[in-house]
């Protein structure tokens, strides 16, 4: 049987990315962010990568045109023949029900959680945007993801792993082993 597809969601600074190297790691891994297709949008239309810029786009691709992340994310995953193929980032289960007329194999949903105090720190020392990452900014960002429909995919998710209370290591460790169970019950 195919090997499923795995999405990784989870809010800015939750720890999606970091899940997804070690998955990278540690298996045949094939991953696209949805983050890196925001930033190529962004560098194609000769702009800066600002908070506001980001902003822009994110909400380009998450109104009504959500098909068009989702067929650059799929166009970039769909000819590999990894083990294991894994999309970070999706932002609302629309983008789901979009991929699935893509992908017709199993999808798995991980969410990746950890509470604002930690994520907002995370990020801060991330410095993506220099010292434009302030609380404030984080706070609102948030609240546009959960617009966007990130929180109910979220809670939609098959598999969660909370890695605000473990090392990096057990949350490396935990996530390998998890999409080990799942391959091997697919």
């Amino acid at each position: 049987m195919k090997n499923p597809l795995i999405l990784i969601v989870g809010m800015p600074g939750s720890g999606k990315s970091f899940a997804a190297q070690a998955l990278k790691k540690h298996l045949s891994t094939k991953v696209v962010e949805t983050g890196d297709i925001v930033r190529e949008e962004i560098k194609s239309r000769g702009w800066k990568y600002t908070p506001e810029t980001s902003k822009k786009i994110r909400h380009y691709f998450h109104s009504g045109r959500e098909n068009l992340i989702i067929k650059r994310a799929w166009d970039k995953i769909k000819k590999s023949n990894r083990k294991v193929r894994v999309i970070v980032g999706f932002r609302c289960l629309k983008e789901v029900e979009i991929l699935r007329k893509h992908f017709k194999g199993k999808i798995v949903i991980i969410a990746i959680k950890a509470p604002f105090k930690i994520r907002a720190e995370r990020e801060r020392k991330r410095k993506r945007f220099g010292k434009s990452e302030s609380l404030e900014y984080l706070k609102k960002r948030d609240k546009d993801e959960i617009r966007i429909g990130e929180k109910s995919l979220i809670d939609h998710a098959d598999y969660s792993i909370s890695n605000s209370n473990i090392t990096k290591t057990q949350t490396e460790a935990s996530i390998v082993k998890l999409v080990k169970k799942i391959i091997k019950q697919a």
